[in-house]
């Protein structure tokens, strides 16, 4: 069984798109007809400021608030409900213009990002009140706290924080949280390869 857990410092910095701020890069996949860029990714942004999305074409995508004051958005002119730590996950298209506005200081946010035509991706938020098991799928491709808790995996125990993430694999597992604090929260992200009309084939997870 492969998996790690990434701490919240340990995730690669790098510059967005359009240069208005500041990735910590999880996990991503290269594009796998060689064309550049990824399959998908998974990647945690502090957002100070109120300012444009980057724009990604042919890309699928969704937000949730892991710590902060949230981020009211408008998507294609569409004002969207705040998006708050107490919100859903929020998903949207990378080819839409998205606007920004933060409703208060910096706000922490788990971005997940997958290719349209060979990804599709899905992120479930869950709360842990008391300690509890959990079994995951082989489309499980990473967990992300919010919150301190002691995470099991068989005889491996480990203590996890804010931003801190389970990477696997894609292998089935089960693991067990015991949460430290009210606000644990975790965050499942399982992606999953699909038909690519383009090319007639199916990509390989």
């Amino acid at each position: 069984m492969s998996i790690r857990i990434q701490r919240f410092d340990e995730h690669q910095q790098m510059p967005w798109k359009n240069g208005l701020g500041i990735t910590r890069e999880v996990i991503s996949r290269p594009a796998s007809d060689g064309s550049g860029g990824f399959d998908w990714r998974i990647s945690l942004a502090t957002v100070g400021t109120s300012g444009p999305f980057s724009i990604f074409a042919g890309i699928d995508r969704t937000i949730a608030v892991l710590q902060g004051d949230g981020m009211q958005l408008t998507v294609d002119g569409r004002r969207e409900p705040p998006l708050l730590m107490a919100s859903p996950p929020f998903a949207f298209s990378g080819d839409a213009e998205v606007q920004a506005d933060c409703l208060g200081g910096e706000t922490l946010d788990l971005n997940v990002m997958s290719r349209r035509g060979f990804f599709v991706h899905r992120m479930t938020k869950t709360g842990v009140s008391a300690a509890q098991t959990f079994a995951m799928t082989g489309d499980t491709v990473a967990i992300v706290f919010r919150g301190d808790a002691l995470v099991t995996i068989d005889s491996m125990r480990s203590d996890v924080g804010l931003g801190d993430i389970m990477v696997s694999e894609q292998v089935p597992f089960e693991f067990a949280v015991e949460p430290r604090e009210a606000d644990c929260t975790l965050y499942r992200i399982e992606l999953t390869a699909v038909f690519d009309r383009a090319s007639g084939s199916e990509p390989v997870a």
